[in-house]
């Protein structure tokens, strides 16, 4: 891989993670302000918290899964300059 196309990669996943992480305070903020008022409780355990807490582990791993098959690439950071100069 070029530099360009290193910092481009680079550029994706953290995108990629932002939004992950974007996606996850929504789902964590949205359950917590829309249903802390109903009063409904689940083993003694609010309902916003039921899914909000592990509703957010969840597609956290989901998400990290996927961006691990599906975004984030393996590589090296050295330049194939440098490389192949120590190689030397």
């Amino acid at each position: 891989m070029t530099r360009k196309e290193k910092d481009n990669q680079i550029r994706k996943e953290a995108r990629a993670t932002m939004i992950l992480f974007a996606i996850c305070f929504v789902w964590h903020v949205g359950c917590a302000y829309l249903l802390s008022g109903n009063g409904v409780v689940v083993f003694g355990l609010p309902l916003w918290w039921v899914l909000s807490t592990p509703g957010v582990f969840v597609i956290a791993v989901v998400g990290v899964v996927y961006l691990l098959k599906k975004v984030f690439v393996n590589f090296s950071l050295e330049d194939e300059d440098e490389a192949a100069g120590e190689e030397a």
